[in-house]
């Protein structure tokens, strides 16, 4: 057991010398700022503070991986040391794109075994300063499609419980040129994975790492930090029930992929089936998401019935009144409201105070009201789809 320990230490030490992880931090401080500088440029108010992605980036992910790592580890899964490489830079190829849709297992890990694979037939001559050797066979290469599966579980997973969450609000333009509100989401995670690389295919690196000994085989443990990632928009629903309903499918899909690669010890030629299955089933999923939010209309625009509530600022009064996002204010301080002409005009009816009359998801009406302060009038906290025919100064009452 203290070899165990000793050896997962020092590979969480080599984990962190790969630069894929440093990269990624970047991509998440830079994700959080532009996205401030996004929502002021449409709301002219930010949300969400900068560092929501990297505290997202560090958060769920790492004990996801570590969960994980115990069934890599306790099922001996070997990777050579070339795989590590060939997957931390697609990786990084990924991240440079800024296409966080990409940073999928099911695309990059079909996309490194395909290399490898191409790479054991040519078997090119490589430069002696280059740290690894060519696989000498598959039989690990087609194993990483259980890795594969296992990963897929932590993006299902990061994206049901962190993708649905303070998804950022933002304007679009309908196909008839007005505007309407959305939703974006754009996160990337980081999900630690420890494996066992078989010390031979070491050598080529120096063979510096330290490796332990069972059965006559030798390994060392390395850490990979493999970066999930996911981004959507959402224009014709509540953006928490999509993004759930995307997080069961990749669910399952990583299901159905596991089981195929497990199923691979007895027969090898489901191992491509099980990358064939991945690939195509996630760019599937993904391209039916869109579709459906593409072609489903605009929800968030002002309706006949009142003021689209797209969002709500925090802290402000309409929070403090509960209302929510995709509710519609009908009237405002006995007024019909519907548009923000309205809507501030009746702001100014009753300066101390203020009564709405909303409709809820279910197009059931409730009553909230609130005492207000002075200034308050001003500043509800309502975020709404701007009038054209009206400028304002700010897209939030």
């Amino acid at each position: 057991m203290n070899d165990w320990m000793q050896e997962i230490g020092t590979g969480a030490l080599i984990g962190l010398i790969n630069p894929v992880l440093y990269i990624a931090i970047l991509t998440a401080l830079i994700a959080g700022v532009l996205r401030v500088k996004r929502e002021r440029n449409d709301l002219r108010v930010s949300l969400l503070p900068s560092w929501l992605e990297l505290k997202s980036f560090a958060g769920l992910g790492i004990p996801i991986g570590l969960v994980l790592s115990a069934i890599t580890l306790a099922a001996g899964v070997e990777v050579p040391l070339i795989w590590i490489y060939t997957v931390s830079a697609l990786m990084i190829l990924i991240i440079a794109s800024w296409q966080f849709r990409l940073l999928s297992s099911a695309l990059f890990m079909p996309a490194a075994a395909a290399a490898l694979y191409a790479l054991y037939v040519f078997n090119p001559a490589l430069p002696e300063w280059v740290p690894f050797e060519l696989p000498e066979g598959l039989e690990a290469i087609g194993l990483t499609s259980i890795v594969m599966g296992l990963l897929l579980l932590a993006e299902g997973l990061l994206i049901r419980w962190n993708a649905s969450a303070k998804t950022s609000p933002r304007t679009v333009r309908t196909p008839r040129g007005l505007k309407a509100g959305a939703f974006f989401t754009k996160r990337i995670w980081f999900v630690p994975l420890f494996f066992l690389v078989p010390a031979g295919s070491l050598e080529a690196a120096g063979g510096w790492w330290p490796v332990f000994t069972y059965n006559g085989s030798s390994w060392a443990v390395f850490a990979v930090p493999f970066i999930l990632g996911f981004q959507l928009t959402i224009v014709h629903d509540l953006p928490e029930q999509i993004i759930k309903q995307a997080s069961k499918e990749v669910l399952w899909l990583s299901a159905l992929v596991t089981v195929l690669g497990v199923a691979g010890f007895w027969a090898p030629y489901l191992y491509i089936a099980a990358f064939a299955v991945a690939f195509s089933g996630r760019i599937f999923l993904a391209l039916r998401t869109r579709s459906i939010c593409r072609h489903s209309g605009y929800y968030f625009t002002n309706k006949e019935k009142g003021v689209m509530v797209v969002d709500i600022i925090p802290g402000t009064p309409a929070e403090k009144m509960g209302l929510k996002r995709g509710e519609i204010i009908h009237k405002l301080n006995g007024m019909l409201v519907r548009d923000e002409r309205d809507l501030y005009a009746a702001l100014q009816k009753n300066r101390a105070h203020c009564k709405l009359e909303v409709l809820d998801h279910q197009g059931q009406i409730r009553f909230v009201q609130r005492a207000l302060h002075e200034g308050q009038h001003h500043q509800l906290g309502i975020i709404m789809v701007e009038d054209p025919l009206r400028s304002l100064s700010s897209d939030s009452a």
